[in-house]
């Protein structure tokens, strides 16, 4: 008896029951077992499937399982389950500006939430808090003499009426102040006097 574990010819030589020769010829082919390794990268919450085993999480995974030949076939997994991402953001605009997130443009006070897709190739959760500043409006009153003169941002007034001034307030918006100026002339008056 013969054994043969390598791919040939092989001729063997028996005695059959009635005591004769008997010439065996055997052509062996040995196929090989199929190795493979590959990198898989999927999401968090998805999953992969090789052959009849599914997995979610990052890890190496082998798989034994039957190939077309009928032989033994083992598969490596290598795989990474990137994390979805999430950014917040606390933004700050003046009443009448936006601001853009992907493809969405956001002009009032709110939180807002957009899923874009991060380099990675997974979800990203963006979460931004916006608030939206209204303009502020003041108005004074003032009083000067004939001769004087009050600035109002880079402007200076002298004369009596109403002005209008837009000015930056420390938050970066519009700031309006509405100045009513009145300038009084100097009193003039006449007295006679008598002195002994």
């Amino acid at each position: 008896t013969s054994v043969y574990n390598t791919s040939g010819v092989y001729t063997d030589l028996f005695t059959s029951g009635s005591g004769c020769d008997s010439t065996v010829t055997t052509t062996l082919t040995v196929l090989p077992t199929i190795s493979a390794d590959q990198h898989i990268f999927i999401c968090d919450g998805e999953s992969f499937t090789v052959g009849s085993s599914i997995y979610s999480s990052s890890g190496t995974y082998t798989d034994v399982m039957t190939s077309s030949s009928g032989c033994d076939s083992t598969i490596t997994t290598y795989l990474t389950a990137n994390p979805a991402i999430q950014t917040n953001s606390v933004v700050t605009i003046c009443n009448g500006e936006s601001i853009t997130v992907g493809v969405s443009s956001y002009s009032s006070t709110g939180v807002y939430y957009d899923v874009l897709t991060a380099t990675n190739g997974c979800d990203s959760l963006v979460v931004t808090d916006l608030s939206v500043l209204s303009p502020i409006a003041t108005s004074q009153t003032l009083t000067i003499c004939a001769g004087q003169s009050v600035t109002v941002g880079s402007n200076v007034y002298s004369a009596s009426g109403t002005y209008t001034d837009v000015l930056t307030s420390v938050s970066g918006c519009d700031s309006t102040i509405t100045t009513t100026l009145y300038v009084e002339s100097p009193i003039k008056q006449n007295q006679t006097v008598e002195l002994c």
